[in-house]
């Protein structure tokens, strides 16, 4: 009895195809016309080495691409490049003449645009899960491109709805693959999100879908996603089967961990995987731009990571526990101290995490209350003690990696969980100080702006004795600590001021200035300044006996010797009689005298 093989599924990697081959012959300078040549040609080829050629001339015969004619990965290249070669005639138009004034032109570049569309959709269905030829990246990579195309013609006929919701399809795709591959593929994947964005935007705008002027691409795709119905959580199911799928094979060359200058062993399978999951997720976070509501929901996704790998590490423990309590040895003791650890990185990561969500969350309430989103609220003193929830929940959680099973160990991450601490219990008071003096309870204020320098002054202390930090420091740097002084110190002066002018100081201040006299005669005694030669008998005025007269303000005007040097230009330009001045010195004036000088006595104004 004979067995039937499962047949090998072939790969078709359509980004990593269309990169190289758009980048090679012509796209790089936008040469629409040599990229179409080269599909051409390639095609040809292709014809040639299956031996699928049409003919020529009379004998020409029609040989159309079905799943049961695909026996080799070079059939669906051959459906590819015809996509590509359709695209790349109707871009070569559209260089041509840009304006596509003419109709002709205009209809032939749509005519070619949808040529492309349509192949790319029967690439779509011979890559289909259906069909059974390819892989499943290769199916999901055939599925964007289609939809890429589909959006291109949408686009152009000025579809905007449907272009959205095919773009963000893509848009879907090509992010959910850059998790699951090589870090190649991941480039390629993050390359075409740079280029579909801004046609998802356009579409947005055309659409009159901005919040408060911007657009959110985010919130675009996931609008787009709830419109299109079940057909899309199908989608996203195997692509999540395609991601975990990847994950587990990475997971198997994941054979240790590093933190904190350790290596961890990781022999747990599950664990390991986790641990992948949550990095991964972290990674996302990492480079996630976008609201504070789609930041929020992004880090409940890596706590809850992180959750599950908490509880594969617990598991680990429990199985290890209970194989040491029938055999005990060395090696059973270090494998037990390198799980603790881990699971002290496992719950580090989540309260580190955990302290980065409500850091986000603080940022977003201090923007409301004083930054440019800053409103005229009646119950600000309350939005003021949210945010100093915030940051107690801050101190809680590094309260919470003080505590944590080998911490106390490391000296040098103690000291920077201490010195954070101290910084966040900082800014809890600076906050706490400025909810008391939005409630006019200034004495209050002034005496937790104090509180909160001695912890900025503690902290500067120890940042003297600090050794260089590590690359997974969480040590506080100087730029924050001087952010936090330079709060303290101003916000410190504006409380000052309010109490002194609401305690009653800053009475009649406009008739005290009024009364003021700058005439010198009303001072009885010259300033202490002039008079520092002499013991004084009074430093006060009788003027103002409670006021020390130190200066004379403002200062009395004075001369100033100085030498008038335009008397030296003017001697040039004046006319003096030279014979009235002879005659008064009894030197009269010889006749020849003016022919004296010569041709050199005019040279030097000699008359």
């Amino acid at each position: 009895m004979e067995v039937d093989q499962p047949k090998a599924q072939f790969q078709l990697d359509i980004l990593s195809l269309t990169n190289e081959a758009r980048n090679a012959y012509g796209l790089r300078r936008q040469e629409y016309g040599r990229y179409r040549h080269h599909c051409t040609q390639r095609l040809h080829r292709i014809r040639k080495t299956l031996g699928f050629t049409h003919g020529k001339d009379k004998t020409f015969i029609s040989r159309p691409i079905t799943a049961e004619t695909v026996t080799d990965e070079k059939y669906l290249h051959l459906v590819l490049f015809q996509a590509e070669r359709a695209w790349g005639y109707a871009m070569e138009i559209k260089a041509l003449s840009v304006a596509l004034d003419d109709t002709r032109k205009q209809t032939h570049y749509m005519a070619r645009l949808k040529k492309a569309a349509k192949l790319a959709q029967s690439l779509e269905d011979l890559c289909s899960s259906k069909a059974g030829k390819v892989d499943v990246r290769s199916t999901l990579d055939a599925q964007a491109y289609s939809a890429l195309m589909s959006a291109y013609v949408s686009f152009e006929a000025q579809e905007w709805q449907k272009a959205l919701e095919k773009f963000s399809a893509a848009r879907a795709i090509y992010d959910k693959l850059s998790l699951a591959g090589t870090s190649h593929q991941e480039a390629l994947c993050h390359a075409a999100l740079d280029e579909v964005d801004p046609n998802i935007r356009f579409c947005g705008y055309r659409l009159r879908l901005a919040k408060d002027g911007v657009i959110n691409v985010e919130e675009l795709v996931k609008m787009s996603d709830a419109n299109k119905g079940s057909g899309s959580d199908v989608l996203m199911r195997e692509i999540e089967n395609l991601i975990a799928q990847t994950r587990k094979e990475k997971a198997q060359d994941l054979q240790s961990l590093n933190w904190r200058s350790k290596t961890l062993p990781l022999k747990n399978a599950k664990l390991a995987t986790a641990i992948l999951a949550a990095q991964e997720t972290a990674s996302q976070l990492a480079s996630a731009q976008g609201s504070t509501e789609s930041k929020q929901e992004l880090f409940d996704k890596v706590l809850q990571a992180y959750a599950e790998a908490d509880k594969q590490v617990k598991k680990a423990l429990k199985e290890d526990a209970a194989a040491a309590a029938k055999v005990k040895s060395s090696k059973s003791e270090q494998n037990t101290a390198e799980l603790n650890m881990v699971a002290t990185y496992i719950s580090f990561s989540t309260l580190k995490h955990s302290i980065d969500r409500n850091l986000v969350l603080a940022k977003d309430i201090y923007n409301k209350l004083e930054g440019d989103e800053a409103t005229t609220d009646k119950n600000e003193d309350v939005q003021y003690q949210n945010l100093v929830k915030a940051y107690d929940n801050i101190v809680q959680n590094l309260a919470a990696i003080q505590e944590l099973p080998g911490v106390a160990a490391d000296m040098k991450l103690l000291s920077e969980v201490e010195n954070k601490l101290t910084f966040y219990k900082g800014w809890r008071c600076f906050f706490t100080a400025t909810a008391y003096s939005k409630l006019s309870r200034h004495v209050e204020a002034i005496a937790l702006f104090d509180r909160a320098q001695a912890y900025a002054t503690q902290i500067r202390s120890n940042l003297g004795r600090s050794s260089k930090p590590e690359a997974d420091s969480i040590d506080v740097t100087e730029q924050e600590l001087a952010d936090l002084e330079s709060k303290i110190r101003g916000r410190k002066c504006q409380v000052h001021a309010a109490w002194y002018l609401e305690a009653g100081h800053g009475e009649n201040i406009e008739d005290k200035l009024s009364s003021m006299s700058l005439d010198e005669k009303s001072l009885d005694e010259p300033a202490l300044i002039k008079r520092l030669d002499t013991y004084p008998t009074s430093i006060t005025s009788k003027a103002n006996p409670t006021v020390p007269h130190l200066v004379d303000f403002p200062p009395a005007l004075q001369a100033i010797p100085a030498k008038p040097l335009f008397f030296d230009i003017a001697f040039n330009h004046m006319d003096y009689n030279h014979d009235a001045i002879a005659e008064r010195s009894g030197r009269p004036k010889a006749q020849n005298e003016g022919s004296s000088g010569g041709w050199f006595g005019s040279i030097w104004g000699r008359k």
